[in-house]
Parts: structure tokens; sequence; C-alpha cells
């Protein structure tokens, strides 16, 4: 075999050898990606992993209601698909019911309250600012807080020189919240709502623009979990944390009414569990197993819309829970448990 021979067929090799192999390797790239779009599509089952166990009831306002008769006219007249299971997600809360007023006292010095509280009732302090006529009263059990300044009886206020634009009502809210350390990131990010207000003889009174208000109402909504679940309140027209801004620009005046519930939802510890289909939900309401966070007079409700939230608690409980929304013609808005009643107490 002579050389030349051999650089021959070795150049051969190499030229076919060389294609082999991208051929190859294009294969095996082609049936990786497609493996990978499988998966994607078609992802292997994990079965909930129940990690706190049997979970308390979800706990909704007192409420009288009657029964109402339902009809379904969801979009295409079919139920919604979910998914077989939900995260139920932890939320924290100070271990010792000391430490938490002494936070919450340095909550109130902050927001100007630097008298000593009245205990009104158990786990309930008052605060007062006789100067600026403002009350505090503070739940140490649960971190919320209501500051009031009398502004019914105030009539400087009924015709206000200049009402803030809706950026500035906004401003002097997110100020008020940060300036006691209570502005934290979720409702940093999360959606704004304004409304405009009039004070009446019987108290506020909605109206439709700034040119017509005294009082702009700012609500500050969290931002949605990672499942992109919305939080709702115990309010379907309003947020846990509400602040009323005036046109005043006395200290005490500006900011006249703050409503502040807000539970701190560790957003990396959760645990999934199963939820109800929608089929099981629809039953759950018809037979009466809701709560309506909207009522009408109406006995006959066409319910219009359907999907899944979390219920931001009204009560002391270490989990935030999903719940099934039924919005309904007239404003109508109920909420049913969404975990299946095995795992709830």
């Amino acid at each position: 075999m002579t050389l030349t021979y051999t650089a021959y067929v070795s150049r051969k090799i190499i030229k076919y050898g060389g294609v082999g192999i991208g051929v190859f390797t294009l294969t095996y790239m082609l049936i990786a990606a497609g493996i990978a779009a499988y998966l994607k599509a078609h992802p292997p089952y994990i079965a909930p992993d129940v990690k706190f166990g049997i979970l308390p009831k979800t706990v909704f306002p007192d409420k009288k209601f009657t029964k109402k008769n339902f009809v379904s006219e969801l979009p295409s007249d079919t139920f919604p698909k979910f998914n077989d299971q939900a995260k139920v997600y932890l939320i924290t809360r100070p271990d010792n019911t000391f430490l938490a007023l002494d936070q919450d006292t340095v909550t109130a010095k902050d927001l100007g309250f630097v008298n000593k509280p009245k205990e009104v009732r158990y786990g309930i302090y008052e605060f007062k600012n006789d100067t600026l006529n403002q009350t505090l009263t503070m739940n140490v059990l649960d971190g919320s807080y209501v500051m009031k300044y009398p502004y019914e009886n105030d009539q400087l206020l009924l015709n206000p020189e200049k009402m803030p634009s809706k950026d500035e009502a906004i401003n002097a809210a997110k100020g008020f919240l940060a300036g006691a350390n209570k502005y934290p990131a979720d409702l940093a990010d999360g959606e704004k709502k304004v409304s405009y207000w009039k004070i009446s003889f019987d108290g506020l009174k909605s109206v439709s623009s700034l040119s017509e208000a005294n009082i702009i109402r700012v609500d500050f909504f969290r931002k949605t979990l990672t499942d992109e679940l919305k939080l709702v309140s115990s309010d379907v027209n309003s947020a846990s944390v509400m602040v009323l801004v005036t046109g005043s620009q006395t200290e005490g005046r500006r900011i006249v009414e703050v409503n502040y519930k807000y539970t701190n939802v560790d957003r990396e510890i959760f645990s999934t569990y199963p939820i109800k289909t929608a089929e099981q939900a629809w039953n759950d309401l018809k037979i009466g197993n809701y709560w309506p966070a909207s009522d009408i007079e109406k006995n006959d409700v066409t319910i219009r819309q359907m999907y899944l939230a979390y219920f931001e608690p009204v009560s002391l409980t270490n989990y935030l829970q999903p719940i099934y929304v039924f919005e309904g013609d007239g404003n109508f808005v109920a909420y049913v448990p969404a975990v299946t009643d095995k795992w709830i107490k």
C-alpha cells in the first residue's frame, strides 16, 4: 500500500466521518429538542405534597344571606379547566404578643402617636394624638390597624382650594405608609386603584370625577402570586390596604383615614393541595356552600365568570388558601373554598 493511497483513504475517512458526526449531532439535537418539547407540553404528573397537613377552614366575615337560584352562562357554555391542585402559602406572624406590641408601638410613634396606648379588648390597643385629633387602633395579633381623623365633621375639608391629582394622591398615600415602614414590596409592585368621593351628611358618597370630589381613595393591591392568581378581599371593591387623601395641606388633615390589614405571605414557602373541579365548586354554589362577597336582592342569579384566586384572611391563620370566585349579573360575587373537603378541618 503506497503512501498516496493511504493519504487518499485517510482523506475519505475524515470527510465522511465528519459528515457522519455532523449528521449524528444534528439528529441528537433534534431528538433532544423533541423530547424537551414533549415534556414541556406533557410534564410528568406530580401529586400534591400536602406538607402542611390538614388545613383550617377558610373563615369569611359573618353575613346573613338567602341562598340563590343559580344559572350558568359561562363563556363557551362550558366550565373552565383548572389544574387538579393549587399552592397554599405560609403566613408568618409574631410568636410573642408582647413583642408584637413593642413593634406596633414603634409603628405608632412613626405615625405620630407617642402617648401610651389603652387596651380596649384583648390584643386591640388604641392610641390618641390629641394635637391632631387622630385615633389609631392597632390589632397586635395580626398587625392590622385603622388610623382615623374625624373628617366628616370638618367643614374646612368640604371645599378644598385644590385637590391632588391621581399621581399626587398615590404618592401621598405611599409616603404615609412608607414613613411607618408599612409599604412592603408586594404592595409597591401591585396595582394602585384611585376612586373619587365626596363627604355627605350620611358618610362618603362615590362620585365620578375629581372635580366633584373632596376626598380621594387609594387602594393598594398586592402583586399577584407566582401562579398569576390575584388576591381578593372580603370587599370586592377595595383592597385590604386603603388610604383616604384630602386636598388639605395642613398636617393631620391630608391623610384622614388608613385601613391597613396586611398579612405577611411568604411566597417562597408553600405546599400543593388537591382542589375541587369547577363542576364540584359549582355544585357547592348551587346548594348554598358559598359566601356572598357582593350580594343582591334577586333570588335568581346568572353566573357569567368563574376563576381561581386567593382570599386575604380576615381572621388569624397561618395559611393563604385558594378559592373559586363566581361573578354574576347585578354585580353578584360569591366565594367558594377551593381545597377539597378531605384536607380541611
